[in-house]
């Protein structure tokens, strides 16, 4: 039974770690954002933190938001 409770507080313990908030402040803005809850947030060019908002505004996405079938030009 111990056994059972110590894989249970060790699956918790893994969870919250994975949901630990990764503070970046916004290229374009200047705002920061976590970039583990921020819908859209991202990388631009693999480097550049950008947030939801000017990802939006901006018109940029996540190829994997967005399916494999968007064209690139």
């Amino acid at each position: 039974m111990d056994m059972e409770n110590n894989n249970d507080h060790n699956q918790e313990e893994n969870s919250q770690s994975n949901k630990e908030a990764k503070i970046e402040t916004c290229y374009t803005c200047g705002k920061e954002f976590d970039m583990n809850s921020d819908e859209g947030a991202h990388y631009h060019y693999g480097e550049y933190p950008m947030c939801g908002y000017c990802t939006n505004f901006f018109g940029f996405y996540k190829e994997d938001m967005m399916g494999n079938d968007v064209k690139k030009e």
